[in-house]
């Protein structure tokens, strides 16, 4: 059984934070980050190819995955028992009638918002990924949840991530499979 550790995190309201109260939340602790290199190494203990050719398989997996989402591809990525991961390009973006009536210069006389008015420029592109609902749920039925000291607690920073973490877009959602 997986051994998954957890902090007891408190959340204290500003006075900018009107309707919010006091409260306390669980936050998930990691201990590592396992990188291709890591992966290319398990791989290769369990007998199947050698670490440096794994490694390049991998890379060259993430950058496939890379030129896919730039196509406008969903890229699944499967184990035996279901969809572990989908990877694909999410757009938001939005025009209200108040942005018109206050932005009179870019939209002279008009005081409702038009499709044609939310342009390509407005949209904001990223990734977004989520998680195969059947390996979670198997996931968390396996796991062994441990309670670590919120001070002790230590969440290794990833820079190249670029990933979020509060369950936004790129975050724990999940995904039939």
């Amino acid at each position: 059984m997986a051994n998954n550790k957890y902090q007891i995190v408190e959340f204290t309201p500003n006075a900018n934070q009107v309707g919010m109260s006091h409260s306390f939340f669980a936050q998930a602790v990691v201990d590592n980050v396992i990188t291709n290199k890591e992966l290319a190494r398990k791989i290769e203990a369990r007998g199947i190819s050698r670490a440096a050719e794994i490694k390049s398989i991998l890379e060259e997996a993430a950058n496939i995955i890379l030129e896919e989402v730039a196509e406008n591809n969903r890229v699944q990525l499967e184990a035996a028992d279901g969809v572990l991961v989908s990877i694909y390009p999410t757009a938001t973006g939005s025009i209200s009638d108040a942005y018109v009536q206050a932005h009179q210069d870019a939209y002279p006389g008009k005081t409702v918002a038009t499709a044609d008015m939310l342009t390509a420029d407005m949209v904001k592109w990223s990734l977004a990924a989520r998680v195969g609902s059947k390996l979670s749920k198997q996931f968390s039925i396996n796991k062994n949840a441990q309670r670590v000291d919120y001070s002790a607690a230590q969440t290794p920073a990833d820079p190249e991530a670029g990933s979020d973490d509060n369950g936004g877009e790129g975050g724990n959602g999940n995904l039939e499979g």
